[in-house]
This record gives structure tokens, sequence and C-alpha cells, in this order.
């Protein structure tokens, strides 16, 4: 085996030799597939049993190499080495009863997994091992309904963690953003220093207003955001919606004696902890009403409730909170002069919370970054006159003094929520007066 190794690194070195004398053709140059010679062996050295080898070059500047193993001699696997011949990841796929006992419990045990949700679970899970950081697992599940299918990849983690929740991605994404990125200077120096000095990170995000770090510490997933001078900003841990032990009795009862409790939302579906260093620490509890709406609260360590969403800081110019280019440019585009408040994904979109106009809104995207819907609160002495008097019209009478306004790339509509005797509805109304669903109360 050493001499087949050996006689493979004379072989491409003399190729990458012959290659060099073009200097339009040389390694790392887009165009160019041919690696370098401490590439190949560093490949070698690790896959050792790799056959039907075929190498590409990366804008990133990456190499690419494609194979088949005895492991798995039907699909093919991927890995990622830098110029320097640094391994960086794997791709491969499993089945998914080859997957590790906690994820297929945790997966059997959210929405996607139940009996009779109409979700289904892909046979094919992608397994992505990277250096240094979680590998992570990704199943993708499927779900038909009013004639649109929804795809939805779930990112787990070895320990059944769900890190990433991403719906309708990219059909041409191979994974590459989730390249291992290490932290460096002031970033890695608060790391090391702080509790989560040893917790394997997850992902990292860098745009121009800071740095997102992502990572699990004792089993739950937490956001660290740092400002562009890599100094930290704030902590987030998501608690889950099962996590109400964690809370301490005094900020439960402050939820549950909240307004918006007291007026039906009253299911927990999320929970989570800020530690700032602008706005103090504090719980952000996400409360599903009748219809399936939801609001937030939000509760201080001293269990007194906050009357308006705190800054947890990072608000640096106009961008705010770090997305990615192409969602900065829409924002940026379509609401002038918008922060970014927070950003975060639920039900498979990414949710971006933003401030603009003097008003909070969500801008929602799905796994190709593209613009799904946009939402906020409106009073009810907001609604159009063509809005209140179809409802009046057609017998109902408002039961909130708020609203939601709804535009998407296709439409716009009011969502109100009325009463019609003893009934409580809610209304999908156009700006025009025309009433596009209505939604009982079961």
């Amino acid at each position: 085996m050493k001499k087949l190794l050996s006689l493979c690194a004379l072989l491409t070195g003399m190729l990458f030799t012959f290659s060099s004398c073009n200097n339009d053709d040389e390694p790392g140059n887009p165009g160019n597939n041919t690696p370098p010679q401490t590439v190949v062996e560093q490949f070698y050295s690790q896959f050792p049993n790799a056959q039907n080898v075929t190498w590409e070059a990366q804008a990133s500047g990456y190499y690419t190499a494609s194979f088949t193993t005895p492991e798995h001699p039907q699909g093919s696997t991927k890995a990622w080495f830098s110029n320097e011949g640094k391994w960086g990841m794997t791709h491969y796929e499993i089945s998914f009863r080859q997957l590790p006992e906690a994820i297929r419990t945790a997966f059997s045990e959210s929405t996607y997994g139940q009996s009779g949700s109409g979700w289904q679970v892909d046979d094919e899970v992608d397994v992505l091992q990277r250096n240094g950081t979680e590998t992570l697992y990704v199943i993708e599940v499927q779900k038909k309904e009013n004639g649109t299918e929804t795809e939805v990849e779930l990112y787990y983690t070895e320990a059944g963690i769900l890190v990433k929740e991403i719906a309708d991605s990219d059909p041409n994404d191979d994974y590459e953003g989730y390249l291992p990125q290490l932290p460096e200077g002031n970033i890695q120096a608060w790391l090391a220093a702080s509790k989560y000095k040893d917790a394997k990170i997850v992902d990292m995000e860098r745009e121009d207003n800071g740095t997102e770090v992502e990572l699990v510490y004792e089993g739950r997933k937490v956001e660290i955001f740092f400002d562009r001078s890599q100094q930290w900003v704030y902590t987030k841990t998501e608690y889950g919606r099962k996590a109400q032990e964690l809370v301490p009795a005094n900020i439960l009862a402050a939820v549950q004696a909240s307004e918006e409790w007291q007026n039906g939302y009253n299911r927990i579906d999320d929970i989570d902890f800020y530690e700032t260093q602008q706005a103090g620490n504090y719980y952000c509890f996400e409360l599903e009403g009748a219809f399936d709406n939801d609001c937030k609260v939000y509760i201080d360590e001293n269990g007194q409730q906050l009357t308006q969403r705190p800054n947890p800081g990072g608000n640096e110019g106009q961008g705010g909170v770090p997305v990615e280019g192409d969602i900065q440019s829409f924002i940026d585009t379509r609401y002038p002069g918008a922060v970014i408040v927070e950003k975060e994904y639920d039900h498979g979109l990414l949710e971006v919370e933003i401030r603009h106009d003097n008003r909070e809104k969500t801008v929602k995207f799905n796994g190709s970054n593209e613009w799904v819907m946009t939402e906020w609160e409106v009073r009810t002495n907001e609604l159009p006159t063509a809005v209140t008097s179809a409802i009046a019209t057609n017998g109902y009478t408002l039961d909130d003094n708020e609203a939601d306004y709804v535009e998407t790339p296709d439409n716009l509509w009011y969502e109100v929520e009325v009463r019609q005797g003893r009934q409580e509805v809610k209304l999908y109304i156009s700006p025009d007066g025309n009433i596009l669903r209505t939604e009982n109360d079961d």
C-alpha cells in the first residue's frame, strides 16, 4: 500500500509540475482542478481506501475530492482540503436507521416525527464531519399541502440537539458554508476564558457588523454575538419549550400574570435566556394563542415584565445584528433605514426582526435567502375604512385592539380577530375589504 501511495503522489507531482508551466493553470486559480502534491498526499493519508477519485478546485480556495470507499461503494463521498493540505470537512450519506439513537429519539419527539403530521422523512441522511467542530446530521423532510410542497432540513448534533431548521434550501447548496471556522483574536480569548472554553462550535457567521458564534453547551444551543471590534455584546441560550423546569418559579409566575397570557396566549412555544452587556439579563417567552399565532413576553431576572422588547445591543450603524449580504441588501432596499434587532430560525424560516418607521417588523426568508413575508402589528383604529366596513357588513365585531399586517411577494392582507356571536374567528382580509379566508377557533 505504501508503494502504491508513493506512486500516486509521484504521478500527481509530475502532473502538477507539467501543469504549472502555464500561469493560467496554477493551483488555486479558477478552472484548474489539479491539486498540489501536499493536498493529494494528505488526502490518501486520510482516505487510503479511496477509489474513483475526481478533484475540483473551488472559488473559496479549497480543493474537493469526490470518491467512493468500501464503506460507501454506491454513494459518493466528498472531502474538502485547503491549498496547504489541511482537511476541512467530509460529506457522505447514511440511511435514517444508521443515525445515532439520540438523534432518532429527538426526531421522533419533534413535530416532524409525529404520526399523522403529514411530514415524510427522506431515508438518506447527510453527514458533515468537520475539523475541530461538531459533526452535523442533516435530515430532510417533505410535506405536500394545498398543492405546495415544502422541504425542511433539520441539522442535529450527534447528541440529538437540533441546531438548525431550514426550509426550502438552495438545491445547489453543497454545504460549503459549513466548513469549520475557528475564532481568532479577542473572540478566541473571550471564549477561552469563559465557561464555553470546551464547547464545540456549530457555526460562525462573520459580517460587517460583527460575528455570531453558535455552539452547544450543556446540551443546549448557545449564540454569542461580538461587535465588529470583537467585543462581547450578548449571549443567547435556547431553552426550548420543554425546559420550564430551568426557569425560576417567579419568572414563570410573571409570565402567567402577563396581559398576553390572560388574553389567551397561554401556551409556551419557546424560551430563550439573554445575557447582555447593554440591557442586563432577561427571558424571552414565545407564547401561542388560539389560532397558532404567537407573541413574545420579556421578563427580567427579578421577575418584572418588560414593557417593550429589550435591545440586546450590537446595533452598530444601520445594519445591526449581522445577516448574509443578500438578506441585508434586500432589507436596505425594501425597508430603508431599518436596524436589525434580532434573528432566529422558527419553523424552518429565518426570522429577522427589524425596527423600521418606528415599528417592529418580522421579515422572513427561506433557506435560499428568498423573501417569504413580512408582518407587523397595527392597532385596529389604523385599519382602512374598507376593512372595518367589511367586518361590520359580514356580521363580525372586533375581538382585539390589535391586528397583523402581512405583505408577501404576491399579496397583502390584514389578520384580524373578530367575533360572531360566541364564535371566535380570524379574518384574512385585503386592504380593499375583500375577505380572503376565515379561520375558526376550534
